[in-house]
């Protein structure tokens, strides 16, 4: 047999394998072209890199099975990787699959949306020492995206910190730079949703076409991708290939790469290539630098006393000081109340710090058992008491939303249930929450303790 011969017979008899899972397949082996057949050895020819790491995670322990049957127990499996120059539409064997995909370089705009916020710039991220870093690492990478030493650009920080603002400021600024990049900012649930989109749709190659495309890729909030097997698998594999043909890649998360527990260290590690910078909590006079940006920009003027007690008393983060100058404004011009330090500090004391430090499951459930006055062991057992099952409820919300356990491993701290359930659970606080007051001052009361308790 030819090549074309046997690799068309291995194509059917994988596909008979796979059954219903066979978008991979068509995305996959449709695009590998048999070069040769020497002796036992077949030699495929594939698009990229990436299809290459892709193929022989996947498939390459089905092929070689199959090539067994075909040619014998010594057959063996070799891949050519073309270049970008050689990728070209190619033909396939008569198996009804869908042409080759193939990359396009520069291109003169943007194909698709990039998803960039034209708000968030470099102009209005006030620098500081809690920053700096970062921004200047930022303000290199959308210079030059992929030539400098900082990719992947890893930027990490507490909630509220300027992570997501910086991220668009460095989209925004490339794109201003180099027009003819392509650039896309997604979320970690945007890229999963669109992968898991783009497989029940079946608009595989689409999605791969979309990302492979891209000369900066911004992916914001990566810790949401825990517990998400198959999208760290693609985002894995996307990753390598845009790494290895040299375009720019920046990922944010809350916490540094060596922290995130739930993604695969073989992700975690390349985090470790580039730069990881952190954000800090702002220091006093870069808190005290937003402060004045945000009222000059709003056109308004405050007693320098009321400026200074404002940044010395809220120290959590960047969203807790804008919070204080839009109630202050509030109070101030629609309910006509007197610009006072008083005022100020009545406003300043709802946004007192919660999170001081990080909480484990265990401390969650010794805190809500002993808040709702029931041991420890009635939230982790299969008690159906209202009460217990009201404080199973608000101590599994609290782990998912203050830990980096995905919900299985949430469940495994509450007697081994399931993902399904502990999801139910958070869901059913979150959507009771805005409509029951009892259940908002209970997980407020917990917070507080969980937080501000030495």
């Amino acid at each position: 047999m030819s090549a074309e011969e046997v690799w068309a017979k291995c194509l059917e008899i994988i596909q008979r394998t796979v059954g219903t899972n066979i978008a991979p397949v068509r995305t996959f082996l449709g695009a590998a072209q048999p070069v040769s057949l020497r002796g036992d050895v077949l030699t495929l020819r594939v698009p990229s890199q990436f299809f290459y790491e892709y193929i022989e995670e996947h498939f390459s322990a089905l092929i070689v099975k199959t090539l067994r049957r075909l040619l014998g127990t010594k057959a063996r499996l070799e891949y050519q990787v073309m270049t970008a120059a050689e990728a070209a539409p190619m033909k396939l064997p008569s198996q009804e699959l869908p042409p080759a995909i193939v990359f396009p370089g520069l291109r003169s705009s943007q194909p698709f949306p990039s998803n960039l916020n034209p708000k968030y710039d470099f102009k209005n991220f006030i620098e500081g020492d809690s920053n700096r870093l970062a921004r200047s690492a930022g303000i290199s990478v959308a210079q030059r995206p992929g030539q400098t030493a900082f990719n992947p650009l890893f930027i990490y920080g507490e909630v509220g910190q300027g992570k997501t603002h910086l991220a668009h400021a460095i989209g925004n600024y490339a794109r201003s730079l180099h027009p003819e990049k392509v650039i896309l900012y997604l979320t970690a649930e945007n890229f999963t949703q669109e992968y898991v989109d783009s497989v029940r749709n079946k608009k595989f190659s689409e999605f791969l076409q979309k990302v492979q495309a891209l000369d900066l890729l911004i992916v914001d909030d990566i810790q949401f991708l825990m517990g998400r097997e198959s999208t760290q698998d693609m985002f894995f594999h996307v990753f390598n290939q845009l790494h290895q043909s040299g375009k720019q890649l920046v990922i944010t998360a809350d916490s540094p790469p060596q922290e995130l527990r739930g993604l695969e260290e073989r992700i975690t590690s390349r985090f470790s290539w580039g730069l990881a910078a952190p954000i800090l909590p702002p220091d006093y006079e870069t808190r005290l630098a937003i402060l004045r940006y945000k009222l000059r920009q709003e056109g308004v003027e405050i007693p320098e006393e009321i400026l200074r007690y404002i940044a010395e008393n809220v120290r959590s983060h960047v969203r807790d000081l804008e919070g204080v100058v839009i109630q202050l404004l509030a109070e101030t011009s629609i309910r006509r109340k007197e610009l006072s330090l008083e005022l100020t500090q009545q406003i300043v004391s709802r946004f007192k710090p919660l999170r001081t430090r990080a909480v484990t499951v265990e401390q969650i459930v010794r805190t809500v058992a002993d808040y709702f006055k029931i041991h420890p062991e009635e939230l982790r057992g299969k008690s159906r008491k209202k009460n217990v099952a009201y404080a199973r409820h608000v101590a599994t919300y609290l782990a998912r939303k203050y830990t980096h356990h995905a919900l299985k491993a949430v469940g495994e701290h509450f007697g081994g249930r399931d993902h399904s359930t502990i999801l139910h659970s958070c869901q059913w606080v979150q959507e009771t929450l805005p409509i029951n007051r009892d259940l908002a001052q209970h997980v407020q009361d917990l917070e507080r303790l969980l937080f501000r308790n030495p």
